[in-house]
């Protein structure tokens, strides 16, 4: 009886070994390949900033000054036909000015004014517009204005096209690689999650052209990227 028993837990404990669990599982033989695929598309959405900044003795004054004359910058840009949900607050400050005094025995720091300071944020679906809304804006009364950049409105469909050429390019790889082998891709076995992005594009040219009228603004193109990670089986 001993024996038996001794038997049977040697068949148990030997059946748990990790070592012979490992030995019968098959081993995967892969090739690991990152897919990628860009293409350049004509950008059809800007996003240019504007912005209104005055210095006034009272931060009351500084901040009404400012009020009326971003009011005339905003109802430029709808009379240009920027609807009021492409327009957008990115910024505003209200700071005290000081300026140094030079004074015996010791300098000090004089408060002189007040400065505000009011920045939007304009998306223009026009791109055959953009010179025109930026004259207007700056003629109603903008005295600074930030970059502008080009993007896609809707990017999902080129960014999905991408995704699947990442794809094609992942499987071009891997039977090059495959073949320089002298194996044969018999499947996949992992897709990673891929992403895909669009690279914006700053202005690459604004000068006030005088012939026209108006400042003119090259879009140039954007960039959409995409990668894949897929390991394949031979």
């Amino acid at each position: 009886m001993t024996l038996g028993l001794l038997a049977a837990f040697a068949l148990v404990f030997g059946s748990a070994l990790p070592g012979k669990a490992l030995a019968e599982e098959p081993s995967l033989r892969l090739i690991s390949v990152t897919g990628e695929a860009e293409v350049q598309v004509k950008p059809d959405v800007a996003v240019m900033t504007f912005g209104v900044e005055i210095t006034a003795g009272t931060a009351q004054d500084a901040q009404r000054q400012n009020a009326e004359k971003m009011s005339a910058v905003v109802n430029s840009l709808l009379a240009n036909g920027i609807g009021s949900s492409d327009i957008q607050t990115s910024n505003f400050r209200l700071n005290p000015v000081y300026e140094w005094v030079d004074e015996k025995p010791v300098g000090k720091q004089v408060l002189v004014g007040y400065r505000c300071t009011n920045q939007v944020s304009v998306r223009v679906k026009n791109l055959a517009k953009i010179g025109q809304v930026l004259d207007a804006a700056i003629a109603a009364g903008a005295n600074t204005v930030g970059g502008i950049s080009f993007s896609l409105l809707n990017p999902e469909n080129v960014k999905n096209e991408m995704l699947a050429e990442a794809v094609k390019n992942a499987k071009a790889k891997a039977e090059i690689m495959a073949g320089a082998a002298g194996v044969t891709i018999t499947g996949i076995n992992r897709i990673a999650d891929g992403y895909a992005s669009v690279q914006d594009v700053v202005a690459v040219k604004a000068m006030y052209d005088e012939a026209r009228g108006s400042t003119p603004i090259e879009s140039g193109t954007v960039t959409v990227r995409a990668s894949v990670r897929v390991d394949y089986t031979f």
